[in-house]
């Protein structure tokens, strides 16, 4: 033989159309065979474990692919392009209490996404996710997913104007505990405010013609409704009409004021760009001298994503020329870049986080995201620690939403080691700065008083 069945292999008739997935088992039943009505295979017996492993010997059978649950599991798979259900095991929980959040992004994020989306035992009714997205946001009990959400560049045009992020998937396991749809809104919710969003925007209704409980139950508003006729959908092969249904137009809003989004939503065409490149100052645009708290601050983000790489804005970089507090830190490669703004658009307040992974895609990086530099406005502010502190702690909760396991420190100067001491579990990673061709592994094996990497 060429190897013996195992459990989940998928085995084919080249000629027949016929297919089947062992079970494991050596009764006469050990396998599931689909065999389509009136196929050559719909009169007689179908083949046992000891006839099949001939067959397979004289090259009348092949495996097709291995570890799958169930035929349903192979066929979304062959059927939906990124998709492998074999990546995800979704199952239910007790209560929402004991869910955890994991951040889906990095290699294979989308076969993963949808295979949880078209798994048989999600049986999710909506397409599954054809276009790039920010994140997917996961909710998980003992390492099954419970339930997932779909975060991305909204679709319309007018709605990409850098302070919107839509939310285009959101599907659940039957055995999800109650509440299981505000829980993980609410975590999308903070992930888009600590992203720079202004507005989260989402739809209800489609396909299934649910009018959006979960929404509401979140403190989502109420756009409006849509009637929309579905019957002459025929954009791709093999697709149907669905008729008739109605849509419900929910947003959630972050945040309010007047300062224009200096990023989109997500990767754009240059053509696009200029929806939200108008008017960004070529040089730091800086608080007059004056007394501000931070109550009266607007936080943003301050970085471009692009394929290869993330870049930070015009005005941001020559703050941070301008004001660095303490040593500069540009050699790794850029994750964040979180900033206050005074009402008046002027920047006070710049914090960089950095991938020191050495991951030849940093999307790939899970392991530990770094504070690498700082600047602050002294002058302009009344309590600059507490705002540089205000930064580095919301920086922390994005780093844990967006599934790092851990925040390394490497701001040096006054202010930012003060800010620093307010924030339990992070400090100044001293090891680094007398030597920082030191990985963390090894100072961390090497020193155990001197603290390298800290939880967020």
């Amino acid at each position: 033989m060429i190897r013996p069945l195992r459990a989940g292999d998928i085995i084919a008739f080249p000629y027949l159309n016929a297919i089947g997935r062992c079970t494991g088992d050596d009764s006469i039943g050990s396998f599931n065979w689909y065999v389509p009505p009136g196929g050559p295979l719909s009169i007689g017996r179908l083949p046992n474990q000891d006839e099949t492993d001939a067959m397979i010997d004289s090259g009348e059978i092949v495996i097709l692919e291995t570890e799958f649950d169930s035929l349903a599991a192979y066929h979304a798979y062959r059927t939906y392009r990124d998709c492998d259900p074999r990546l995800v095991s979704p199952g239910g929980a007790s209560s929402t209490g004991h869910l955890s959040l994991r951040a889906e992004r990095g290699s294979r994020v989308r076969e993963r996404v949808n295979g949880f989306l078209k798994h048989p035992d999600v049986a999710y009714q909506h397409d599954p996710v054809t276009t790039p997205f920010r994140i997917a946001l996961t909710a998980t009990y003992q390492d099954r997913e419970v339930a997932m959400a779909v975060l991305g560049r909204p679709r319309g045009r007018h709605n990409a104007d850098g302070r919107t992020v839509e939310l285009y998937r959101f599907a659940a396991h039957p055995d999800r505990p109650a509440n299981t749809g505000p829980w993980l809104l609410s975590r999308c919710c903070a992930w888009s405010r600590l992203e720079g969003y202004d507005r989260l925007l989402t739809y209800a209704g489609v396909q299934n013609n649910n009018v959006g409980t979960m929404y509401q139950a979140a403190g989502f508003e109420l756009l409006g409704t849509t009637i929309a006729d579905r019957s002459d959908w025929h954009s791709r092969e093999g697709r149907a009409g669905g008729g008739r249904y109605r849509k419900w137009r929910y947003r959630y809003v972050l945040a309010s004021h007047s300062i224009e989004a200096r990023r989109p939503a997500g990767r754009v065409s240059p053509d696009q760009a200029r929806l939200t490149d108008q008017n960004t100052p070529a040089g730091p645009a800086c608080a007059s001298a004056r007394t501000l708290v931070q109550g009266e601050l607007v936080q943003t983000r301050e970085e471009r994503l692009a394929r290869r790489e993330t870049t930070l804005i015009t005005d941001a970089r020559a703050f941070l020329d301008e004001y660095d507090c303490g040593e500069s830190d540009d050699t790794a490669p850029l994750v964040a870049c979180f900033a206050y703004r005074t009402p008046e658009d002027s920047l006070v307040a710049v914090l960089c986080l950095r991938d020191h992974s050495g991951e030849q895609n940093p999307r790939d990086n899970t392991e530990a995201v770094t504070l690498s530099t700082a600047s602050v406005q002294t002058d302009a502010l009344a309590y600059p620690v507490n705002v540089l502190r205000g930064l580095i702690a919301d920086a922390c909760e994005w780093a844990r939403l967006h599934g790092y396991a851990t925040v390394e420190n490497y701001l040096t100067g006054n202010v930012a080691t003060a800010a620093v001491e307010g924030i339990a579990g992070l400090e100044i990673d001293y090891d680094h700065l007398r030597d920082p061709s030191v990985e963390p592994s090894e100072r961390a094996s090497s020193s155990s008083s001197s603290p390298s990497v800290s939880s967020a």
